[in-house]
């Protein structure tokens, strides 16, 4: 389904529409499961010690105020009932992709080994086991060429873990989100001497006006960050595109 016009317009049935950048997809991917009660079913399909150690974790987990909220955004966006469209783009997802690789590996990491050194590993570290982790695949794969395939492996189940499979997000971790194309979109020399520069002047990360650029040329009236460096620009985005910016779960729920 086309979801923008051939100018790169967000259709006319999916406005007003609120872009959300990679800070608030991140936690609306982490809240995926916490807006339905789940004790019933966990107490069905795992053993009691494992069913009650996910349940500890799922109240910590909704504890969080600010991850509290965003179960609400997540609840209303999965109703039906928002008056906004929430909007995420290809730029928005890769950033998704980024976190998931190095957290999942992280966390598998640290069960493996019991060694907390790994969370203190910065990117390009992680970058270098997780390359590492795509040569095991390769040559796992040569190795089993021909064989019968009798369970999935271990190696598999990391894949997996650290891997996006776009079915799996599309039907649970991005659910209710628009993926918007991103079509006729270009960044040429005088437009960035024009409103970007401002936004560079004044300190905002590359991927965030890229976020802003993008939000702007698909014609949303919102974007929404958790990023405090949008909060220092919002006047002038608003000045200069006409979006509001919105910093908080709380500004989200407002105009869902």
């Amino acid at each position: 389904m086309m979801t923008v016009t051939t100018s790169g317009k967000l259709k006319a049935k999916f406005s007003p529409a609120v872009y959300f950048d990679s800070s608030v997809l991140i936690d609306y991917w982490m809240t995926e499961g916490l807006e339905t009660d789940a004790e019933g079913r966990l107490r069905e399909i795992l053993d009691e010690c494992e069913a009650e150690r996910l349940l500890i974790m799922r109240k910590i987990l909704k504890s969080d105020k600010r991850l509290e909220k965003v179960i609400e955004i997540r609840k209303k966006i999965l109703s039906g009932e928002s008056k906004v469209t929430a909007v995420i783009s290809a730029v928005s997802l890769l950033e998704l992709m980024e976190w998931n690789a190095e957290a999942a590996f992280k966390d598998i990491a640290s069960n493996a080994s019991g060694a907390r050194a790994v969370q203190r590993k910065n990117k390009k570290e992680i970058g270098d086991y997780l390359k590492r982790l795509l040569e095991f695949r390769s040559d796992e794969a040569e190795k089993q060429k021909g064989k019968k395939r009798e369970r999935t492996t271990g190696l598999e189940w990391i894949m997996f873990d650290t891997w996006l499979d776009r079915s799996f997000a599309d039907c649970h971790g991005l659910q209710g989100l628009l993926q918007a194309d991103i079509v006729g979109f270009g960044l040429t020399i005088d437009k960035v001497w024009q409103e970007p520069s401002a936004y560079a002047y004044l300190q905002l990360g590359l991927s965030d006006i890229i976020h802003t650029l993008i939000a702007q040329h698909l014609g949303c009236k919102y974007i929404a960050s958790f990023d405090s460096d949008f909060q220092r620009v919002s006047d002038i985005i608003e000045a200069q595109t006409g979006m509001i910016v919105l910093g908080s779960p709380e500004e989200i729920m407002k105009v869902l």
